[in-house]
């Protein structure tokens, strides 16, 4: 992508993926979305501009118990204070209230578990775009998602992953996820039970924080 603006946004679910456009920001600014869901059960309907992939996970891989981080590395939440509670609580009261994400009703979801596994994953991802001025869900080594997920140790049975770059808050990566149809869908995802998201920051990069979430079932 040659395009350099100020934020960015972009998804990934397995099963399924899509590509979604950009809307236009208060100030100017532009946010561009891509969102890409792997869930076998998605309706013929929204697989429109999807693509198939892995939808199981190897089977030399072993069940991972969701764990909470009592406290997390400051290098991988960009300094941001309360970063753990503020964004389960924002995704948490969006997923209790129902949404519309796009054209798509969703009603109430339980809520996400924060999983330790995941946001080493999240971490990991977030650390290597900010370290090599990327913003990609495929790692330069090829990764896609759901083979990060795996080797940090979480066997999952689906998974998904928004990823952003260039917010200052936890606030404003949630709200401009839940404004897009794609990052909103993953959100609100019923079938998702364990969550974790990283910010890292970096001074030298196009856009100064990359942000990642994770989203899982166990297998």
């Amino acid at each position: 992508m040659n395009i350099k603006l100020p934020f960015l946004l972009a998804t990934v679910s397995i099963a399924l993926t899509a590509c979604g456009g950009g809307n236009a920001d208060e100030g100017g600014t532009r946010t561009l979305a891509a969102s890409a869901v792997s869930d076998e059960a998605t309706p013929a309907s929204q697989q429109l501009a999807r693509r198939r992939v892995v939808t199981t996970p190897p089977a030399t891989t072993t069940p991972t118990t969701p764990t909470t981080t009592a406290q997390l590395d400051p290098r991988l939440t960009c300094g941001l204070p309360n970063f753990q509670q503020e964004i389960l609580d924002r995704v948490n009261q969006a997923r209790a209230a129902g949404r519309t994400c796009g054209s798509t009703s969703y009603g109430p979801a339980p809520a996400l578990r924060w999983n330790g596994v995941l946001f080493n994953a999240a971490g990991a991802h977030s650390t290597d775009m900010a370290a090599n001025n990327y913003f990609s869900h495929s790692s330069q080594d090829g990764r896609n998602p759901g083979q990060r997920i795996t080797g940090a140790g979480y066997a999952w049975s689906a998974y998904g992953e928004n990823i952003a770059a260039g917010q200052a808050s936890a606030q404003a990566v949630v709200d401009g996820w839940l404004a897009s149809p794609g990052h909103c869908a993953n959100i609100m995802n019923a079938r998702y039970a364990d969550m974790a998201t990283a910010c890292v920051a970096s001074s030298t990069s196009t856009y100064r924080t990359y942000w990642t979430m994770d989203l899982a079932r166990p297998y």
